[in-house]
């Protein structure tokens, strides 16, 4: 019986000094709790999102960067119909802030979400493949829509309904279509791949590229998927033999690729009115805040900070950090360059300490 009263009595003895150093030294060194910013991102950003974490939390100690990443239009609903409070939203598809943010009113509230962003970055979409895909030895700029066309090829792409990267696939292939010369492109690949099909619809020069409300690849030629991240997986692992994803990630996980023409790539803003042809379209209304009917132009990604965001002020030290300060650097390291100056739609609503590092649309 003494020793296990001995025993109470040092396990005591321990809790009692622990709490005791705990106390001091949280008093006397006024150690604080970090402070937390919350972050939603396309996923495609990920990765250098990953580099900069570290960078931004040595020269901000007492943040702690949290971010998790979703298709585009996901990202923007967990703010605007999921009501989870985010401090900063990153998208590949810049327009979807405003569509989706600017006449949606807060809870309980007269504002709305959002009245501003700011376009940082641009991408370009590539075909990625590796050293094990099928053919691989084959494939070119010329020639890759005929690889992937034979019977035993695997190819992968974004969900349209969930992500930029997805509906901007399609429009690369009916873009495909017309600059190759191959009238039947689309319907080879997409169309005859899909239960219900994804179909695209002439209009004199331009096209409209009709989805169904539940959309099932037919046979294992196609595979859709939510994000960028899930493709990668199967790509490394075997699984399909090429991808669409964003050069960026292509270079960041170190695939090889088809570097697509800037007339279909969605690249360049020289052939903005060539990418601007092509309209994917649902026949549903699917969410609440946004309808799918997407317009083909340029790829440009946006940042912006919600209206209702838990702490506005952690939030711009990180917009600044990616626009001017280390995050900058790790993201042109890592192949995603940040404009200088970044643009955006209207300056006077950008916070004021973010004002002189961005310029007003042209």
């Amino acid at each position: 019986m003494r020793k296990t009263y001995a025993a109470a009595a040092v396990i005591i003895a321990v809790v009692l000094l622990a709490s005791t150093y705990f106390f001091v030294f949280n008093n006397v060194f006024d150690v604080q709790p970090k402070q937390v910013i919350r972050m939603h991102c396309a996923t495609s950003l990920e990765f250098p999102l990953d580099k900069l974490e570290p960078e931004f939390e040595k020269a901000y100690p007492n943040i702690d960067l949290q971010f998790e990443g979703h298709g585009t239009i996901q990202v923007i609903r967990h703010v605007t119909e999921l009501n989870h409070l985010i401090d900063v939203v990153l998208v590949a598809d810049y327009s979807l802030i405003p569509l989706m943010m600017y006449n949606t009113k807060m809870p309980s509230s007269d504002q709305n979400f959002g009245d501003y962003y700011i376009r940082f970055a641009t991408n370009t979409m590539v075909l990625a493949y590796t050293n094990t895909s099928r053919y691989s030895n084959e494939v070119n700029a010329d020639n890759w829509y005929e690889i992937l066309n034979r019977s035993d090829v695997k190819l992968g792409f974004a969900n349209p309904q969930l992500a930029a990267l997805g509906y901007r696939a399609l429009t690369v292939f009916q873009l495909a279509q017309d600059y190759y010369g191959e009238p039947t492109l689309f319907h080879d690949l997409i169309s005859a791949n899909m239960n219900p099909p994804i179909n695209a619809l002439p209009n004199g020069a331009n096209y409209t590229i009709t989805g169904p409300d539940t959309q099932q690849p037919k046979g294992d030629k196609l595979t859709l998927r939510s994000s960028e991240i899930d493709l990668i997986a199967l790509l490394e692992s075997g699984y399909l033999d090429y991808c669409f994803i964003y050069l960026s990630n292509a270079r960041q996980y170190g695939f090889d690729y088809v570097a697509l023409p800037d007339e279909i790539n969605m690249g360049s803003a020289a052939y903005q009115s060539n990418y601007e042809r092509v309209e994917v379209v649902y026949d549903h209304q699917r969410f609440a805040t946004v309808n799918l009917d997407r317009t083909g132009e340029t790829i440009y990604y946006g940042v912006t900070i919600p209206a209702n965001a838990p702490h506005p002020e952690l939030a711009e030290k990180f917009v600044e950090f990616l626009l001017v300060g280390q995050g900058k650097a790790v993201f042109d390291e890592w192949y995603h360059e940040i404009y200088s100056p970044a643009y955006t739609d209207n300056l006077q609503n950008v916070p004021e300490s973010l004002q002189s590092l961005v310029t007003a649309e042209p």
